[in-house]
């Protein structure tokens, strides 16, 4: 597991702290886990949509 991989899934569980606490949109969410996506070069079929609603 490389570190692009750990470092993706600790902005995913980042993010989702501040979306439980309100502190973010899902909107929001959405776009900057798309980012981080392009940042971290997570193809989409690579991992899962983790989105918890």
């Amino acid at each position: 597991m490389g570190n692009n991989h750990i470092d993706y899934l600790l902005s995913l569980h980042i993010l989702n702290e501040l979306k439980e606490k309100n502190l973010i949109t899902e909107e929001e969410f959405i776009a900057i886990d798309n980012e981080n996506k392009k940042s971290f070069k997570v193809a989409d079929n690579q991992y899962f949509n983790l989105i918890i609603c």
